[in-house]
């Protein structure tokens, strides 16, 4: 008997891959469904990802997952993510209101706030925590699917009131000039159902930040960015997107040989049933042998 056999035995025999797990498998579907594209006789493929609260769930789920987490780690995780909205910087004329939780806090609550007084300080940790574990019960109810199109007037297809999406350029076969991608955020739109238009807010042009712009000036063979679009009409006060919404679009105009780029979402999005909202407990490791 060859060593080659043995070799073939030894691989046949050995322990098969895990495939995907249950929470892995959800974000895939969710995936699936806050996705749009356009593929361009010019060679350019354009993707766009809708961040709602739901996609974020199934993918802080499927982390979690991978990473062998417990709960209470993916609750932690869940906060930070909250957080990260309810403490961004975003500009003013998005309205006060759908601002920063300092900036609500400052105007509504306490105007003489002084964050460098640590009584103040604190009261102001409690309210801004208690928004967030206010959100985490709405997001946990369970008369509600885990995965759901709205869980507050906030929060849903929207995160902190602003429609998020993220859009991937690939040149796939594209053969012309050198394609500028700086100013692709200047030149991607939200449409209504009505055939509104809609330009994205940020605090580094149309970017919600700096790391949010394409990495590079011109387009390589891919790159990415993300956008931030108020819920809001132009009396800001309307919301664009409410839950009898049936329709929205995304836009990028000028760019490449096409010179309008549509992806459309239909709504309200139909999530995968998520069978347990609670990430099962770490199986006891083995005992030891003496």
């Amino acid at each position: 008997m060859g060593w080659g056999f043995v070799l073939l035995l030894v691989v046949a025999c050995g322990p098969e891959e895990e495939g995907p797990g249950p929470y892995e498998l959800i974000e895939e579907q969710t995936w699936r469904a806050v996705n749009a594209s356009h593929s361009g006789e010019d060679g350019l493929f354009v993707q766009a990802t809708f961040h709602t609260l739901a996609y974020e769930l199934s993918r802080l789920y499927a982390q979690a997952e991978k990473s062998e987490l417990v709960h209470d780690q993916l609750r932690s995780r869940l906060q930070q993510f909250v957080y990260s909205y309810i403490d961004g910087r975003y500009p003013m004329e998005d309205g006060t209101d759908i601002n920063s939780l300092y900036l609500q806090y400052l105007i509504y609550v306490n105007p003489s706030f002084d964050a460098g007084n640590p009584i103040e300080k604190s009261q102001f940790d409690v309210w801004r925590s208690e928004y967030v574990r206010r959100l985490l019960g709405i997001i946990y109810d369970i008369k509600y699917p885990l995965l759901r199109a709205q869980y507050d007037e906030r929060w849903g297809n929207t995160l902190y009131s602003r429609l998020v999406f993220s859009v991937y350029v690939k040149n796939e076969e594209y053969e012309g000039p050198p394609l500028s991608v700086a100013d692709l955020g200047s030149r991607t739109f939200l449409v209504d159902e009505d055939g509104n238009r809609y330009a994205s807010s940020g605090t580094a042009g149309p970017y919600p930040y700096e790391y949010d712009r394409p990495e590079t000036e011109h387009l390589g063979k891919e790159t990415v960015y993300r956008l931030y679009f108020p819920n809001r009409k132009a009396d800001r006060q309307t919301p664009i997107v409410t839950t009898s919404t049936s329709r929205l679009h995304l836009v990028v105009e000028d760019f490449g040989g096409v010179d309008q780029r549509q992806m459309t979402w239909d709504l309200p999005f139909e999530y995968p049933v998520v069978p347990y909202r609670r990430l099962p407990a770490p199986a006891p490791d083995p005992p030891s042998s003496r």
